[in-house]
């Protein structure tokens, strides 16, 4: 396994606006398989936000490491919806707002 790090600033509040741009691009989104794509990686984004909450992940290194092949998952889901927002949404802003805020919490998170 690889050595999970995380970066000085929040990666919760990192994932959270993750979500908050996905939220847009479902409703932006052209198709139905996009739109479940979408909502299926929100819904695993929620499970990490909710970890850290709880469990205060970023101060305690066990937890973290028992969390870290769902943040790999996800981290490469999102990747995947990076390289193909502008096939699921054709509005510039979302598509940007997206692809921000996926860099940010990429560069905050890796596994």
């Amino acid at each position: 396994m690889s050595v999970a790090t995380m970066a000085n600033p929040d990666p919760a509040a990192a994932y959270e606006d993750v979500y908050d741009a996905l939220s847009k691009a479902y409703w932006d989104a052209t198709d139905i398989d996009s739109k479940d794509r979408i909502h299926g990686l929100m819904e695993a984004i929620s499970d990490i936000i909710t970890a850290y909450d709880e469990d205060d992940l970023a101060n305690n290194t066990a937890l973290f490491l028992q969390l870290t092949p769902k943040i790999k998952a996800v981290n490469q889901a999102l990747d995947g919806i990076k390289a193909d927002i502008t096939k699921i949404t054709k509005n510039i802003n979302t598509a940007t707002a997206v692809v921000s805020a996926i860099s940010k919490v990429l560069s905050l998170v890796s596994v």
